[in-house]
């Protein structure tokens, strides 16, 4: 759909779709699987550096990167299925937050030149993912379930149940792994002796830069009737060594978030949190036991559509406004 230039309002291209009966085949043509090859062999040729990820791909200059959000979506560390529009939400999300900062958090964003687009300065990355936990779920529920109480580096206190509050948020890293490869559960001590991180000091400003982002987004996502219940963070640093926030940053492909008016009944009938973030299909694929190898079993298109309604609400409480914006081609960025 990208050679049609038009403004889309994605609420109403949604309720279009709900009301064809056929969700799936009104909204496939528009699913963006990433720039075709000639366009980034293009792109090389003019100078740039091209990487595909899991779910974007990074278009560098000198001293720029481009973050080009596709609609793939990725589970496990596989790639799932495409949830069209996605790509567009993921980055109006991010876009959200890194404007909200201001100047209270250092960060690479610069611009976002085209719906799927963010440009950033050109940092070199801390090669590890900072995940800031404030409840018991995903990959440290399962690790506390087999009995195991130091987790990251971090004791756990005994005696909690499934998705219960901590006593305080804390910070789990991960060595950062390529594209569909698999990411460690590290400690901070770890990071630093295997070269992760370069000393003890950067890594408690790392900590307590994500643990600032963490509050931030715990407060604004409070007010908007949802529970912040983990999150990761990328950083990266100048040649001056100073550190930066870069990448996504509170997006529902990054983060749990949780329906906050319902938590607490949820709970008390043994039943997990309303989701709105991509442990949908997290739980729907467990569901068919797959967690990460073999077949990727086919996710129905009811639960793509109630993922993507989900991210769009996500965005409209924090906006306060319906997304609109413009169908304009990828090129027209970089001619």
């Amino acid at each position: 759909m990208e050679n049609q230039e038009k403004t889309i309002n994605l609420k109403a291209l949604l309720a279009s779709a709900a009301q064809s009966g056929e969700p799936s085949s009104y909204l496939e043509p528009y699913a963006f699987k990433g720039a075709p090859e000639d366009a980034l062999r293009t792109l090389e040729a003019k100078g740039f550096q091209t990487y595909r990820g899991k779910v974007r791909e990074c278009l560098s200059s000198s001293d720029k990167i481009y973050l080009i959000h596709t609609d793939n979506l990725s589970a496990f560390d596989r790639f799932i299925t495409m949830v069209p529009f996605k790509g567009v939400l993921l980055a109006a999300i991010s876009r959200y937050w890194y404007e909200a900062m201001g100047g209270s958090i250092k960060h690479a964003y610069l611009a976002s030149p085209h719906p799927r687009i963010l440009e950033m300065k050109q940092l070199q990355p801390v090669k590890v993912e900072v995940i800031v936990r404030a409840y018991l779920a995903g990959s440290m529920l399962r690790s506390y379930q087999t009995g195991v109480r130091n987790f990251c580096g971090q004791q756990l206190p005994d005696g909690l149940q499934a998705y219960d509050r901590l006593p305080k948020p804390i910070v789990t890293p991960t060595s950062k792994a390529e594209a569909f490869e698999h990411d460690e559960n590290k400690s901070p001590a770890e990071l630093i002796h295997e070269g992760h991180v370069a000393n003890e000091q950067v890594w408690a400003e790392i900590e307590a830069m994500a643990l600032q982002l963490f509050q931030l987004g715990s407060e604004t996502y409070d007010r908007c009737g949802w529970i912040f219940a983990d999150t990761k963070y990328e950083f990266g640093t100048d040649s001056e060594g100073h550190i930066y926030l870069i990448d996504e940053v509170h997006t529902p492909d990054s983060s749990r978030l949780w329906k906050k008016s319902t938590y607490h009944k949820c709970l008390k009938q043994n039943l997990p949190p309303q989701m709105f973030d991509k442990e949908l299909v997290r739980r729907y694929l467990s569901s068919q036991g797959f967690l990460g190898e073999g077949a990727v079993p086919p996710v129905p298109y009811t639960l793509i559509f109630e993922l993507l309604q989900s991210y769009l609400g996500i965005y409209e409480s924090l906006a306060g406004e319906e997304l609109c914006f413009s169908d304009t081609e990828l090129a027209s960025v970089f001619s």
